[in-house]
C-alpha cells in the first residue's frame, strides 16, 4: 500500500528546541575608517616612487577600478587649506565623517567655491 496516507504514521517524530532567554551579544568589530586625503597621498605616493608603473597597476593591486583609483586622486586637486584641514583630522577616524565622495564635487569648482567645504570643515572641527 505505498502512497498510503497512513504510511507515515510510524516515521513522525518531534523534536524540542530550548532557546536562551537573552540574546548573547557578539562582540563588536570596531570598524577603521581612513582619512581620504590620506589615502590619495598614498596612491600618488607609490606611483610617484615606481612601486607601481601607473594607475592601472594601481589598481590591480588593490582590487579596485582604474576609474576609482582616478577618482580617489583627483582629490588632491583640492585647494591646500582644505587639504591641510583634512590632514589634521588625522589617519585613521573615528567614524566616516569625510568621504571621497563628499569631497569630489569641490575639486571641479574655483577656489572660492571651495572656501564653502572650508567653512563647512571649520564649524564641523572647531579649532
Amino acid at each position: 500500500m505505498s502512497g498510503s496516507s497512513d504510511c507515515n504514521i510510524d516515521r513522525t517524530f518531534t523534536s524540542t528546541f530550548y532557546f536562551p532567554n537573552q540574546a548573547t551579544k557578539i562582540n563588536q568589530i570596531s570598524r577603521i575608517y581612513r582619512n581620504p586625503i590620506y589615502i590619495a597621498r598614498e596612491y600618488k605616493e607609490m606611483i610617484d616612487s615606481g612601486e607601481v608603473k601607473n594607475q592601472v597597476e594601481l589598481a590591480r593591486k588593490f582590487g579596485i577600478s582604474r576609474a576609482r583609483v582616478t577618482q580617489i586622486l583627483s582629490i588632491l586637486k583640492l585647494d591646500s587649506l582644505i587639504i591641510q584641514e583634512l590632514e589634521k583630522l588625522g589617519d585613521p577616524i573615528n567614524s566616516r565623517i569625510i568621504k571621497e565622495r563628499m569631497l569630489r564635487p569641490y575639486v571641479i569648482k574655483s577656489p572660492q567655491e571651495q572656501k564653502v567645504l572650508l567653512n563647512i570643515l571649520e564649524t564641523l572641527f572647531p579649532k
